[in-house]
This record gives C-alpha cells, sequence and structure tokens, in this order.
C-alpha cells in the first residue's frame, strides 16, 4: 500500500479563506507519439477545510499531449509533478475553488447555530423505557 501525499494548491484569490489541497486519486495513461505510459487522464480531489469543516470535491483533469523534449517518463513522475500539471492546465479550478468555498462557508455558518425544533411541528414523545420487575 503507498502512502498518500496531498500537496498545497496553487495560491488562491483573496476572496477565499479555505486551506486548498490537492490530493491525485489515480492516473490513466495511453501511448502518444511511440512515447509509453504518457499521462492523459488524472483524477484528484480538491480537499477545503475551514473552522473546523472539510469538503471534499472529486475532478478529472484530461492533459495534452506532452512535447518528445518535456516528457518525463512514468518511472520517475512524482505527485508534485502530476499536481503541478493539474494547477497549470484546469481552467476550471477557480470555479471549483469557489464551489468548495461556497460549501465551507455554509458549514461554518451552520456550525455557529443551535437546531432548535419548529414550533408548528409535531411533538414525537419517547416512549418510557419498560420496568423491569424486581427478582
Amino acid at each position: 500500500m503507498t502512502e498518500t501525499v496531498t500537496t498545497p494548491a496553487a495560491e488562491q484569490p483573496s476572496n477565499f479563506t479555505a486551506t486548498f489541497t490537492i490530493k491525485v486519486n489515480a492516473i490513466r495513461t495511453a501511448t502518444v507519439n511511440g512515447l509509453e505510459n504518457t499521462v492523459k487522464q488524472v483524477d484528484w480531489t480538491l480537499v477545503g477545510e475551514e473552522s473546523g469543516q472539510k469538503f471534499e470535491l472529486p475532478q478529472t483533469t484530461e492533459l495534452a499531449d506532452p512535447a518528445s523534449e518535456g516528457f518525463v517518463p512514468l518511472a520517475n513522475l512524482t505527485e508534485a509533478a502530476v499536481i503541478a500539471w493539474i494547477e497549470a492546465t484546469e481552467t476550471r479550478m477557480p470555479g471549483i475553488k469557489a464551489h468548495v468555498q461556497l460549501v465551507l462557508d455554509k458549514e461554518v455558518a451552520k456550525g455557529s447555530l443551535a437546531s432548535t425544533a419548529m414550533p408548528w411541528a409535531p411533538v414525537v414523545e419517547e416512549p418510557a423505557a419498560p420496568i423491569s420487575p424486581a427478582a
């Protein structure tokens, strides 16, 4: 079993208050222009954390065909390199982070509130515990 490594995500706009990290879950490869095991697709998760709340949003990113001079053989690939590829090519990243931030904002706000019974809702009474006969 391999150890999971997470790397902090690229810097975010100032209106994001959560801490984001990217976790790579899987890669898919193909032979492209004679280059074997070329990473073409990455399954990853954006993890956002704020004020004790955590939200994970899985994603998939398609990668362009590499140039042969910049090709990194699969055996030499690191998770940090794959994360850098995601950050460099994922055009949806601002929207993905915004979605995670929105969910976290709601969860943080909800965490500061108390759940209260609605006055119009019927009261559900708990049945009394059975009394056991004395021995």
